[in-house]
Formats: C-alpha cells, sequence, structure tokens
C-alpha cells in the first residue's frame, strides 16, 4: 500500500534521505528572524552607563572628569577619616576599608602636591625622594631619631631604620637570618605588617625576597604613600574584623615588629 507525499518535489530530499534544498526564500527569512531577535535583545537588555559619567559634575563638563580642590591631595576615598571618625573602634573596625556609597562618591581627579616632579628613579628611590611630591614631614620629626627617615634639603632620606631596628634594616636582617633563613632562596616572598615607611620590605628586595607591606592609615597618615613614593609595594591595610585579602599560603613569612595588633585578643 503506497503513501503519498505531500511536499513539494524539491523539498522530498529533507525525508527520504537526502540533504535539505534551501531555496532564496528560506535564506531573507532566516536573516530576518536574526534580525528580530538581536534588535529586541538590544531593546530590553538593561543597560547601566558609567556612574562616574553620570554625575551631575562630569556631565556639565561634557563628559571629563573635573580636578578636585586643592584640599583633597590626600583624597581616598575609602580610607576618610571624616567617615572613619564616626565608626566603632572596637576591633579597629574604623581603621579598615569604608567605602563611600555613590552619592557620597567625588567625581574628581585628585591633583598632585604643589611642586610635585617626576619620582626619583629606583633604586635612588629607596634612599630619597623628592620633599615636595610628599610634603608631609610629621614621620621626619617624630621618627627621625628612629631613623626612619629624615629631611635633608629638597629630599626626604632614609636611611634604613625602623622602630625595632633604629640602627638599620641591614643588620635587622643579618640578624633575623641567623634564625630565618634569609639569604638562601628558600624564603620567595614575604608580608610585613604595620610596615612604617617599608624600609624593612625594601632591603629585602637586594636578597631576592618580594615582600608586600601594609599598614593603616592613622596618625602617620602618610606611612604607605612614602612607601609607594621609593618604589615598594605596599598599599593601605588594617587587620581588624576581616581577613587579609590573600588566599591560603601566598606567602613563605610574615613579619610583624611591633605592628601593634592584637592577635589573640578575641580567640581567633
Amino acid at each position: 500500500m503506497g503513501l503519498l507525499s505531500s511536499l513539494p518535489p524539491h523539498r522530498r530530499g529533507a525525508f527520504s534521505g537526502g540533504g535539505w534544498q534551501w531555496s532564496f526564500l528560506d535564506v531573507v527569512w532566516g536573516v530576518f528572524l536574526i534580525a528580530v531577535v538581536v534588535f529586541l535583545a538590544l531593546v530590553f537588555t538593561p543597560r547601566r552607563g558609567d556612574p562616574i559619567l553620570t554625575t551631575p559634575s562630569v556631565a556639565r563638563a561634557g563628559g571629563t572628569v573635573p580636578p578636585c580642590a586643592a584640599s583633597e591631595v590626600d583624597l581616598l576615598p575609602c580610607e576618610d577619616p571624616r567617615r572613619s571618625s564616626r565608626l566603632s573602634r572596637e576591633m579597629n573596625y574604623y581603621r579598615e576599608r569604608h567605602c563611600p556609597t555613590r552619592g557620597e562618591a567625588l567625581a574628581c581627579l585628585v591633583p598632585p602636591p604643589r611642586g610635585y616632579r617626576i619620582p626619583v628613579p629606583w633604586p635612588e628611590s629607596l634612599h630619597k625622594i623628592w620633599h615636595d611630591n610628599m610634603p608631609y614631614g610629621k614621620i621626619a620629626e617624630r621618627k627621625g631619631h628612629q631613623g626612619w627617615m629624615k629631611h635633608e634639603g629638597s629630599y626626604f632620606i632614609f636611611p634604613g631604620g625602623g622602630t625595632m631596628f633604629p640602627d638599620g634594616a641591614e643588620q635587622y636582617i643579618e640578624k633575623l637570618s641567623q634564625y630565618v633563613p634569609m639569604k638562601t632562596g628558600v624564603i620567595r616572598t614575604g608580608l610585613d605588617m604595620g610596615c612604617g615607611v617599608a624600609s624593612f620590605g625594601g632591603f629585602l628586595l637586594k636578597e631576592n625576597i618580594m615582600t608586600l607591606s601594609f599598614a593603616p592609615r592613622d596618625s602617620h597618615k602618610s606611612q604607605i604613600q612614602f612607601a609607594l613614593e621609593r618604589g615598594v609595594p605596599a598599599f593601605l591595610l588594617m587587620l581588624g574584623t576581616r581577613r587579609l585579602p590573600f588566599p591560603a599560603q601566598s606567602f613563605d613569612f610574615v613579619h610583624c615588629s611591633r605592628c601593634l595588633i592584637p592577635f589573640t585578643a578575641y580567640s581567633k
């Protein structure tokens, strides 16, 4: 008993084992349907513009970001003392990062200090930087006798000392080498907590040890800025209520020399 096929002769091959024969009209319809899908996706997909470009001050300037006021030369949006002073001091919570909301954030470019010039090149920058690039002498006044830094003419000079090693970081590293294999190549990465101006991490570079230094923004608010100006890897951070933003076993050793962190105070 035979069956009659209702398909046109030129399309019967699709069901009889042959290949599908596309006509020009099929191609046109396919392209049209794809265009409709893409159009609907573009129309109904929510788009978020750059929050900086949509702020009123930037919009008035024609899309360019205006400079901040000269008084904001030390602006750190997530490390603002004016905001931190209103927060809890328990477990040093107020010294941690607290970023402004979208409405509070300033949409402007932080200006350089007056008289700013191209930084002293490495490795000379480890020992001296331009005074005008970091015109803050509080650390030199308070910590100069401990070898942190000194103001000499147009420069800040870094003898290489610190609170726990006023005779210099190099001698301190020599003493540590008696107990820790600092010069054998076993240790390659380190974390320096409460680093000051990062002389310890800076001088460890001579031993081929890359040290990441951190300290909070406290009464010595400029210490990390000095470290960065010297060319030493450093950033603002406080070990308080949050874990450090590093995966396990990121560092071969951790150094804390009078860093004032109560490790055992909260049984954590």
